[in-house]
């Protein structure tokens, strides 16, 4: 029976794997090898599967247990880890925090704060993942983090969302383009404007349009349909850009863990597109019905398209600094919330210059990111506590709104 594997074949399993033989990997646990192999032996016969594959000189990873490597892996630092999380709350002195957060937050405003928790709370110990919006939410629904800061994505059983802050986007360009002396830039002005943007993994395009998108907002997008744009019910992004092709699909299946990794962020994508759409679609009708919308229409009763849609990259990365290196060397601009932009900037010093977009003011809500059913550790609930005391008295940009 399965149930009869324990951490002792898994820890076996793995010194195998990473020794390459059976003597030396009995010799680091402590072994004799006759007793190694016996243990791989009763872990392959209730596998019902060969977990390496041997010859006169070596010993080599099957393909199932190259497939199993990373989940073993993963369950013996989770005991462990688990463990001395157990010690040190048995003795009031911490634990482990795992955390996940965007960026700009584990660049802006998580410094700030574990400087000073370290110092009074020395025992307890961080993890910090750096992921996009979608995949700090799945981290969290997953229990491999136990909270999360990040903007709001799709809904997830399970998880809540709390506003923490929020900041504006504006565009990132060089300090010599002609937007750089501007105030404010509307979307609209854009249209024309070589671009680079992040991919649709990172949640921000959607994130974009699924504010005050089709109805222009404050004075109207003012802009004319261009490549992508829809008709009237119709959604001007096309799923197909970001949906998950069946060559990644089929990839997944096999169990191949980067193709599983971009099999969500498809799918994901695919989500907030489809939020967006539902938001939009009252919106859009409201305009053809009224004939009007605050903007320029192709004609009579014909429907907004929103600026956002006509962002279409010319470079797409999924790396905040990349992006910035694009934008310095001329490549094109950028959209980016005013926090990320603070973030770039110290990629390229110097180079770059922020600028508020307007018509309409669109913002990108940070949050703290939670299982409902999951309550927080002590140590965990001290550390966030932290976060909400110490992050407004930072030096943050002045336009972000707090609560």
């Amino acid at each position: 029976m399965l149930s009869s594997i324990s951490l002792r074949h898994m820890r076996v399993f793995v010194a195998v794997a990473d020794h390459g033989t059976f003597t030396a990997a009995a010799e680091v646990l402590g072994l004799t090898p006759s007793g190694l192999t016996a243990t791989i032996r009763q872990f392959e016969d209730v596998a019902g599967t060969p977990l390496f594959d041997r010859t006169t000189r070596q010993v080599t990873l099957s393909a199932t247990g190259a497939r199993f490597l990373p989940t073993a892996r993963r369950l013996i630092s989770e005991f462990e880890e688990a463990l001395g999380d157990l010690d040190a709350l048995s003795k009031g002195i911490g634990g482990t925090i795992r955390i996940a957060a965007a960026p700009s937050v584990l660049t802006r405003i998580l410094p700030g704060v574990i400087s000073r928790f370290v110092d009074e709370h020395p025992d307890a110990r961080l993890r910090l993942d750096e992921l996009n919006a979608g995949e700090v939410h799945e981290a969290v629904a997953r229990n491999e983090a136990d909270f999360g800061i990040a903007g709001e994505w799709h809904a997830l059983p399970d998880i809540a969302f709390s506003p923490l802050f929020s900041d504006r986007f504006g565009v990132l360009c060089r300090p010599t383009h002609a937007f750089a002396t501007r105030s404010a830039i509307a979307w609209s002005e854009l249209a024309d404007q070589a671009f680079v943007g992040l991919g649709p993994e990172s949640g921000t395009r959607a994130m974009m349009a699924a504010q005050g998108s089709w109805a222009g907002g404050a004075g109207g997008a003012g802009s004319t349909a261009g490549s992508g744009g829809g008709g009237a019910g119709e959604v001007p992004v096309d799923p197909a850009e970001v949906g998950a092709s069946d060559v990644l699909k089929r990839a997944a299946a096999l169990g191949l863990p980067e193709a599983q990794m971009a099999l969500r962020r498809a799918n994901a994508s695919e989500r907030a597109i489809e939020r967006v759409a539902k938001m939009a679609k009252p919106r859009q009708s409201d305009a053809v019905q009224n004939g009007n919308g605050g903007g320029a229409k192709d004609g009579p009763g014909s429907a907004m398209i929103d600026p956002v849609a006509q962002l279409r990259p010319i470079v797409e990365t999924s790396n905040t600094l990349t992006l910035a290196a694009m934008v310095a060397e001329g490549v094109g601009i950028t959209v980016l919330p005013e926090l990320a932009a603070r973030v770039a900037d110290l990629a390229a010093p110097g180079k770059l210059a922020f600028v508020p977009l307007c018509e309409p003011v669109r913002k990108r809500p940070i949050g703290i990111i939670t299982r409902q059913s999951r309550s927080l550790s002590p140590i965990a609930r001290i550390f966030l506590a932290m976060v909400m005391e110490q992050a407004p008295k930072m030096d943050l940009p002045a336009a972000i709104e707090w609560g």
